[in-house]
Formats: structure tokens, C-alpha cells, sequence
């Protein structure tokens, strides 16, 4: 059990690498506008619920993140299809000064992508030729000498939302921020949420019916907070409505029939001492239709059910999926995917709206995909399972029953009840077997497409574990640890699957030509046949590739554009599972057309020579000791191994100079850096000494891999 306590299967809280350090910091907005022609236009960001609705069949723009109110991530456009993709060419590239990369899906309005990347940098860049017409800083890196574990999530940012000539865009410190679709400039700004009690901000806004939602993450602080979904309206800003994700422990604040409801699920003292979690981190979807916003749940601390609510209790709504009302904010229904949540499987990924027939009876439905590796299909109205299967090995359920919708437990997933010496695998990892990045739905194939993590965590009883390992051959037969994987939502069966080298690759768009797009952890950016999986197209763009493609049509051709360069928090703890050392290239924004003939050019970024460095003589076991503390304070930002991210933010430890090794101590210790997001450590210098030993024990091996490929 002390391993849960230790959130083993996630790596430490960015929260709780730091001792926090108090300081004001001021929050200074930056503007750069670099071109008059989008100001000049008065209709800038012309999004409404009508637009929307009746462009929804042309494909011309590329109005909301899963492209309209269905968030299919899905193109009626087919000028490129099967028959002619082979002939894809770039037609053009901009490189965005965004050093962590973008983990998102462009908007595209009348001409202009809008897009945000880490630390919520925000531009508009004109459709046709790449150029940058604005770019907006919130100056997130100012909240980090108060903050220091918001210099972990900022990097994780994903994306923005545009309504009615407005960008809307959410930042790690909890703001949510209005700006001019047309100049950048800041119409308002509200603050959200409080990162006092461990409350942070990744994802985008969305938008609906002239309001802007808004969920929030921090389940894991330790503090007492409560998960919630705000409702702001898109003009003013003024708060409409506010849904609480669990209980209060405060009976009397649960003064609606739906935390009445919750309140009864839920035993011992988790909610008074933690306040229960639930955050909705990632991703929701409107339904103007029934005016139902929907959106996923994630966990709490503590992870383990057992000692969450020892009495028992399916503790709501965590780990869930919830609908409300989307102009009220009242509770609708709800379906938990994990009952007795033990692995912080959370349903907070995209969810999908289609009609489809099943059984026979024609349904309107909702798809989602979560981190447990189960694909279900529930009614839209009331929460009913109507189709189920899995998407990617599970070893902590054997099934979902389909009465009852409950998963069928495998002991083989309880993990804490090793006995001595021994280890295990658990499928999927607590990151899940299916993250932020986007699936996708094709209305004519009806398919869905689950861009895959097949990896699980190791544990041990001993203590000894790693959130993630990354296997090529599993009960002797050779295994892909990323997987695009294509479900019939109709049964819960798989079609068809493609084996990928990398576990981390890119959401996925599908498009009437018969085409599924993705990009891959390795750079290359490719289309399949819809149908059957069948690559009919890849390129090497240089940089891996996290985030989701869109397209669009500017005088009658049609556009597929792809943000490059690896995005999201994880890509700094696993690199090397997000893409290699020849595809860690610029972040880039990449147009594709029929016609295009541009260049794509070199994109690698290679590492500088190492410096001079002292030499240490540390023993094995200081080495070993300095690898394990290491592994716990330092390996969430600066990577496993000591191999951070090329060209990000974060640098790369093997790479340190003198005058940081003499300065270590103040640094990891005294917290000198924390200003800038690298926290104070509560440890002892000796062990701030023996991961300085490890860390240059790294760069000794560098350097000597180096001198060893060196040609004669």
C-alpha cells in the first residue's frame, strides 16, 4: 500500500517536488502583433452555434478542436482522397517560437489557424502562407517563483477555443483569458481556480450556446480541493453556472439532488482531508442539439479505493462520464467507466457524438475511449451502454459487464497485494492506454480510431517500480507499444490495427477521401486508407509529433496541416518514448496541398559538444542511491536517464557547466532557480550531492558514446 501512497504509477506530483516559495509575481501580458491584414478584418473569429451547425458538411474551416459540435475530428473534404494522396507535398512551414511544442489541433476560421502550444502561447497565422499575423504571451512563467510546480504543467498547455470574434485561452496559474480573434489584444481575463489548494489549468476552452466552459486539474495535489466545470459567458466573462465533480464533506454545502446523490458513494475522511479529486482535466463536447455539455472525470488521492473510502462506495463521480445541462449547469446522467478506481484510470479523454444503428434501432450516441483500454458507446440521452470492447491489453479487468456496465475485475490487477520479491506488469499503465491525444470517428467506414499507448507500468513489491516500460515482445510473440487501432462502436470489436515503433504518437483526423491522418512520435506524418489501415502516404518532417491534424479549403484547395514538435508534460519524463534523437527538430506548423512543392528542410536539433566538467569519484552505491533520488525529484522535468527534451525549456542536466556544479546545492537545495520554475528540494545536501554524481556519471557516458561513433 505505501507504494499508492507514493503515487508510484505517476511519478511525484509537480506539486510536491517543490517547497513552495512565496514571492509576488506580476502577471504581464505580451502582444506582438507582426501584421495588420487579420485586424483589418472586422469578422475575425467568426464562430457561432448557427455557423458551426450549417458549415458542418462543407469542411471550408475547421470551427472547434474535433472540427464541429460532433468533435469527430472529422473532414468532409476529399479533394485529397486514396486514390491521390501519394502526391501530398508541403506547401508550406512556419516555425513557431514554441521551444516545448504544441499538443493540440488547430482552429481554422476564414483563412487564419489559431493555435496555442506550451505555456499557453497563442497565434494567429494566416491559412494560405504560414505567416504569423499575432502572437500573445500570458507571461504563465511569472506565477512560477510563487508556483514552482506550474513550470511542470504549463508545459502541457492544450490549446484554445474561438467564438464569436473572440480567442479564448487558459493558462497553468488558472486564468481564463478573453482575446480580439482580429489583434491579440486582451478583451478579459477571469481568474478560475486556486492554485493555493494544488489547482492547475492544461487544457483549452470550449465553447456552445455564447458561453465558454472550462474544467481544471489538480486530483493529485493532496490538497483540499474539489474537481469542478465552469460556465462563463464568451462576451462578458461573467460566471453563468458552476457543476461540482464530487461532494462536499460539508453535507450542507451538498444542496443538489446530484452531490445528494455523491455524497452517499463515498466513506471515510478522503473528502474532508483531500476533498475528493475528480478534476475534469481534459477535453468536453457541447451538444447544441440537446443543449448537453459532456465531459470526463478523472480520479483522487489517495489512489487506492480501499483507503480512499474504506466502507466502500463507487465514490462519484470520479472517473466518469457526466452530462449536464449545458445552459444551467443541472446534472443530466452520468456512467462510470471504474467504480472501485484504484489505478487512476480517468474518462477524461475526447468524446465523440454520432448516429449510428445498433442492434438494429437507429442511436444517437456518445463514444470515448479512456485511459483503462475499454471503447465504449453509450446512449447520449441517458448514459446507457450500448457496445463495449477493448482497445489495447488489460490486466486489471477481464471484461466490462454489458448489464451492469461495471468492469469484471482481474485479480491479476491488484497490485498491491505482491508478496515478497515479487514483480509484475500492469496493463495499461496509470498514464493510460489512451491519453489527451484525440481519437477520431469516419461517419461512412463508422469507425473509431484510438491512437493507442501499449505499454504497461512494472511493479514490485519491493518498491521498486516504473510508470511506463516500453516492451517489443510480450508472452513471446513480438508486441508494438503504440498502436492506431480501429473499433466498430457498433460491437466493441476491433477491425483493424497498425503497429507503431514508439508508444507517444499524435491524435488522428479522418476525412471523406477515405483517409485517416496521424503523425508519429518518429517524425513522420502519414495517411491510411480509412478502411482497412492500408499506409498510402508518410513523410519525414523532422520533428515527432503529438498533437492532432485539421483541414481546411481556400480557393477550392484543400489544406491538411500538422503542428510538429513533440508536445505534453510527459514528453520530458519518457523522451525517448516520444521520439528519437533524428526527429527532435522546431516546433513547426507544416501545410500540405496536391500542389505543394516547398521544402521541408533539416529539422533535427543537434546537441551541443559537452563542457568541461570535474570529475567525480562516487562510489556504486552513492551512484545508485544518487540514480534513485534522482528518479523521485528530478526525472518528471529533466527526463529519464538524465536525456531531457532537445530544444525545450528544460535543460538537459548532462550539458552542465562549472559554474552550476559549484552552484548545485543553492540551486537544488536553496531553491536559486525557483523564480524561473526550478523549485527547491527538501533534501539534504549529501543527497543533492549523489544525484549531482549520477547526473555527471551520464554525461561521462555521453560523452563516451559520442567518442566511440566517431569515424577513424
Amino acid at each position: 500500500m505505501a507504494f499508492f501512497e507514493r503515487a508510484w504509477f505517476l511519478g511525484p506530483h509537480p506539486r510536491h517536488v517543490a517547497r513552495r516559495v512565496r514571492s509576488l509575481a506580476s502577471h504581464l501580458l505580451l502582444v506582438c502583433v507582426f501584421s495588420a491584414s487579420a485586424a483589418d478584418d472586422p469578422a475575425s473569429g467568426n464562430v457561432t452555434d448557427a455557423r458551426v451547425i450549417e458549415e458542418a458538411g462543407t469542411g471550408t474551416n475547421w470551427l472547434l478542436k474535433g472540427g464541429d459540435f460532433s468533435g469527430q475530428h472529422y473532414s468532409p473534404l476529399a479533394e485529397i482522397n486514396e486514390g491521390n494522396v501519394a502526391n501530398l507535398g508541403l506547401a508550406w512551414s512556419s516555425v513557431l517560437a514554441i521551444p516545448d511544442g504544441i499538443a493540440t489541433t488547430p482552429i481554422v476560421v476564414d483563412g487564419v489557424i489559431y493555435i496555442s502550444g506550451a505555456s499557453s502561447l497563442t497565434y494567429a497565422v494566416d491559412a494560405a502562407t504560414g505567416e504569423v499575423l499575432w502572437r500573445f504571451d500570458p507571461n504563465v512563467r511569472a506565477a512560477f517563483g510563487e508556483y514552482p510546480f506550474l513550470s511542470w504543467v504549463a508545459r502541457a498547455s492544450r490549446g484554445l477555443a474561438v467564438w464569436d470574434g473572440g480567442v479564448y485561452v487558459a493558462t497553468a496559474d488558472c486564468r481564463l483569458i478573453a482575446l480580439d480573434a482580429a489583434s491579440g489584444e486582451e478583451r478579459w481575463s477571469r481568474q478560475t481556480c486556486d492554485p493555493d489548494l494544488g489547482f492547475f489549468i492544461t487544457d483549452s476552452p470550449y465553447v456552445g450556446g455564447g458561453m465558454v466552459f472550462l474544467g481544471n486539474g489538480g486530483s493529485e495535489s493532496e490538497e483540499k480541493g474539489r474537481g469542478y466545470i465552469s460556465a462563463y459567458d464568451a462576451a462578458t466573462g461573467d460566471l453563468a453556472w458552476r457543476f461540482y465533480i464530487v461532494p462536499s464533506d460539508n453535507r450542507t454545502e451538498n444542496d443538489t439532488p446530484a452531490m445528494k446523490m455523491a455524497a452517499e458513494t463515498w466513506s471515510g475522511d478522503a473528502l474532508a482531508k483531500y476533498g475528493g479529486g475528480g478534476h475534469s482535466w481534459n477535453e468536453m463536447t457541447y451538444d447544441p442539439a440537446s443543449k448537453q455539455l459532456f465531459f470526463g472525470t478523472s480520479g483522487a488521492y489517495p489512489y487506492y479505493h480501499a483507503e480512499r473510502s474504506p466502507a466502500g462506495g463507487s465514490n462519484l463521480f470520479l472517473s466518469s462520464v457526466v452530462a449536464v445541462d449545458a445552459e444551467t449547469g443541472e446534472y443530466r446522467w452520468h456512467y462510470q467507466t471504474v467504480d472501485r478506481d484504484s489505478w487512476d484510470y480517468n474518462a477524461t479523454m475526447n468524446i465523440v457524438l454520432a448516429d449510428m444503428t445498433i442492434h438494429d434501432l437507429e442511436r444517437e450516441t456518445l463514444m470515448i475511449a479512456p485511459k483503462n483500454g475499454f471503447h465504449y458507446t453509450l446512449d447520449r440521452h441517458s448514459g446507457e451502454l450500448l457496445a463495449v470492447g477493448p482497445f489495447a491489453k488489460t490486466t486489471w479487468a477481464s471484461g466490462i459487464d454489458t448489464e451492469t456496465g461495471a468492469p469484471v475485475y482481474d485479480p491479476a490487477g491488484e497490485v498491491w497485494n505482491l508478496g515478497e520479491g515479487e514483480t509484475t506488469y500492469l496493463w495499461p499503465n496509470s498514464w493510460g492506454a489512451h491519453s489527451w491525444q484525440p481519437m477520431a470517428y469516419h461517419p461512412k467506414t463508422n469507425l473509431s480510431y484510438i491512437p493507442v499507448v501499449d505499454a504497461p507500468a512494472h511493479v514490485s513489491a519491493s518498491g521498486e517500480h516504473e510508470a511506463i516500460v516500453m516492451l517489443t515482445e510480450v508472452d513471446g510473440e513480438p508486441h508494438a507499444p503504440g498502436k492506431t487501432v480501429a473499433i466498430d462502436p457498433a460491437t466493441g470489436k476491433e477491425r483493424f490495427r497498425i503497429d507503431h515503433k514508439l508508444p507517444f504518437n499524435g491524435g488522428l483526423m479522418t476525412t471523406a477521401g477515405n483517409l485517416l491522418f496521424q503523425g508519429l512520435g518518429t517524425g513522420h506524418f502519414e495517411a491510411y486508407a480509412a478502411d482497412d489501415g492500408e499506409k498510402l502516404w508518410s513523410v519525414q518532417t523532422g520533428s515527432a509529433i503529438n498533437a492532432a491534424p485539421a483541414s481546411y479549403a481556400l480557393a477550392d484547395t484543400q489544406y491538411v496541416v500538422i503542428p510538429v514538435g513533440a508536445g505534453g508534460g510527459l514528453q520530458y519524463m519518457y523522451p525517448e518514448m516520444h521520439g528519437s534523437a533524428e526527429h527532435r527538430g522546431p516546433t513547426r506548423l507544416m501545410a500540405f496541398t496536391l500542389e505543394g512543392q516547398a521544402r521541408i528542410g533539416a529539422g533535427s536539433i543537434d546537441g551541443p559538444a559537452l563542457p568541461d566538467q570535474p570529475k567525480r569519484d562516487a562510489s556504486d552505491d552513492a551512484l545508485t542511491h544518487g540514480e534513485a533520488l534522482y528518479g523521485g525529484y528530478c526525472k518528471i522535468c529533466h527526463g529519464s536517464k538524465v536525456n531531457a527534451r532537445a530544444g525545450g525549456s528544460v535543460p538537459d542536466l548532462r550539458y552542465v557547466t562549472t559554474e552550476t556544479v559549484e552552484a548545485w546545492d543553492a540551486i537544488v537545495v536553496g531553491g536559486l532557480k525557483a523564480q524561473g520554475g526550478m523549485p527547491a528540494m527538501e533534501i539534504s545536501v549529501d543527497d543533492s550531492q549523489k544525484i549531482l554524481s549520477y547526473v555527471l556519471s551520464r554525461a561521462d557516458a555521453l560523452r563516451a558514446a559520442r567518442a566511440n561513433a566517431k569515424p577513424d
